[in-house]
């Protein structure tokens, strides 16, 4: 699925995240009033057969990192995973171009708050609670989809 913008490239892709990522620097103030974060959080993203896909970012400090799409998981050891149907995760982007930025109906919170659509998963309590710890940081990031962020280099 596309972004929509022509500015964004195609979702879910190592590129699409490090758009987002890219247009943290842009907007430094904003993550510095969220605070300091530290979460290695993974996105799994599940097709119509159940083959995953997963996408691996790094909250460190003020700094966000994108590690791109991984081949498997546990080598990146994330302290939490967001995981949910392609659906559901194309639907959440698309709102988020939209409108500029997620409605409260597409918001990861909401998405997950109940484990359905898509749900946190982690080996241990203290993981999952660090997603809905920087729930607003990954918001933050994710709604940077909205504000049509430009492509280094084009697509």
């Amino acid at each position: 699925m596309s972004a929509g913008t022509g500015l964004l490239p195609d979702f879910p892709s190592s590129a699409w995240f490090d758009a987002l990522v890219g247009d943290v620097d842009r907007r430094r103030k904003e993550y510095e009033r969220l605070g300091f974060a530290d979460c290695r959080f993974a996105v799994e993203v599940v097709d119509d057969r159940g083959t995953c896909r997963w996408f691996g970012l790094v909250l460190d400090g003020y700094d966000i990192i994108s590690e791109g799409e991984l081949d498997r998981l546990e080598p990146f050891a994330p302290d939490v995973v967001l995981s949910g149907p392609h659906a559901a995760w194309t639907e959440m982007v698309a709102n988020i171009v939209r409108h500029g930025g997620a409605d409260r109906a597409h918001t990861l919170n909401a998405l997950s708050i109940a484990g359905f659509p898509l749900s946190a998963r982690s080996p241990d309590p203290v993981g999952r609670d660090k997603f809905y710890r920087y729930a607003e940081t990954l918001q933050t990031l994710f709604d940077s989809a909205g504000r049509a962020v430009p492509v280094a280099g084009g697509h």
